[in-house]
């Protein structure tokens, strides 16, 4: 995805435009800012259209609906017109998505009073064909049996994001030549896992040479989103052209672990998928930031990022978002201010002992 431009989308300014990079994408600021607003637009606007693969021969209105209802089915909102941006009276979101094959952008929109439906004001020509992945930020693997269809059969109070990647995790492993090329991505995971995960009547394990299989919830819990991202790479749902998003992957990974996930983002981003992360964790962005300059320093291979701040600045409303090639061109953030200044603190207490 190249672009997306939203006007009076939730929390976000009026007509606010955000322009990606081929490589990795990172959304950076406080909570309720709209990071992970933002994170799951863009991923309902490419699966939607994954299952329809849109064609000229796709009914507009049969699109419309399917942008509907992935929109609330992701964001869950009581009704679809509670996604625009609050004020007094009625008003209208407008939403446009650019990839890189232009043929393949799309536009639509819909009002604060809408129940179920958008107006699409521009049909894609062709499918882009891209997969899309999303992430959660809580694990989805230990409670995958049975979830998928219990979510069909029952209301339950999980978004649609958890429901996708079960969907995805059902798929059965690649064989032959696929499962080979996927091997380059599993084997930096897998030693980190010490194991391969596998997945027996519906439970998953893993896989640990020479003592057995241990089951994933006996797993902790850093380790089993790792393990999520192995089984998705070896069933192929993850592929080359593909586009990853996860929402504060960081979270409940130790500072060594987080190490080890840059790591692996960045190779995953130099084999062509296209990723999208949210944080406000000090460590993991410095860490991330710090391997793609030796990316680009030993291997000589520059990963294409783009790096988003949002935050309110004092005295000031309205959401301001700086954007930038690395993470020293956006402007600074307040949570992540608050950890250097602790360390300071520390530092200093520690000095006048």
């Amino acid at each position: 995805m190249r672009s997306l431009d939203i006007n009076s989308f939730t929390v976000f300014p009026p007509k606010t435009d955000f322009t990606f990079a081929k490589g990795i994408n990172v959304i950076i600021g406080e909570n309720g800012l709209g990071k992970s607003h933002l994170l799951k637009l863009a991923y309902s606007v490419v699966s939607v259209c994954e299952p329809l693969r849109i064609s000229l021969g796709v009914h507009k209105q049969e699109f419309q609906r399917a942008i509907a209802r992935k929109l609330v089915g992701v964001f869950r909102p009581d009704y679809l017109g509670r996604l625009t941006r609050r004020k007094s009276g009625r008003n209208r979101c407008e939403v446009g998505i650019h990839f890189f094959e232009k043929s393949c952008d799309y536009h639509f929109s819909f009002s604060s009073n809408s129940r179920d439906e958008v107006t699409v004001d521009k049909l894609m020509m062709r499918p882009s064909g891209t997969t899309a992945i999303f992430m959660p930020t809580m694990e989805i693997i230990s409670i995958f049996p049975g979830f998928a269809s219990l979510y069909r059969e029952k209301h339950l109070s999980f978004d649609e994001t958890y429901y996708d990647l079960c969907l995805a995790l059902e798929r059965s492993l690649s064989k032959g030549a696929r499962y080979d090329d996927a091997k380059q991505f599993l084997d930096p995971i897998e030693d980190i896992l010490q194991g391969r995960i596998r997945c027996e009547n519906g439970r998953f394990y893993l896989v640990l040479p020479g003592t057995g299989k241990m089951e994933v919830p006996l797993v902790a819990e850093g380790h089993r989103k790792l393990a999520t991202i192995a089984y998705l790479i070896a069933n192929g749902s993850i592929l080359e052209n593909g586009i990853l998003f996860w929402d504060e992957p960081e979270t409940n990974l130790n500072p060594a672990l987080m190490r080890n996930l840059a790591e692996i983002l960045i190779h995953l981003a130099s084999m062509g998928i296209q990723i999208f992360l949210t944080s406000h964790n000090l460590f993991f962005i410095k860490e991330l930031d710090f391997q793609l300059q030796i990316q680009k320093r030993q291997a000589n291979e520059e990963i294409p990022s783009k790096w988003f701040a949002l935050s309110v600045p004092n005295q000031e409303k309205e959401i301001r978002i700086s954007s930038g090639d690395a993470l020293e061109e956006i402007e600074p953030i307040r949570c992540l201010d608050a950890e250097l200044e602790q360390s300071g603190n520390y530092y200093q207490f520690i000095s006048e002992k």
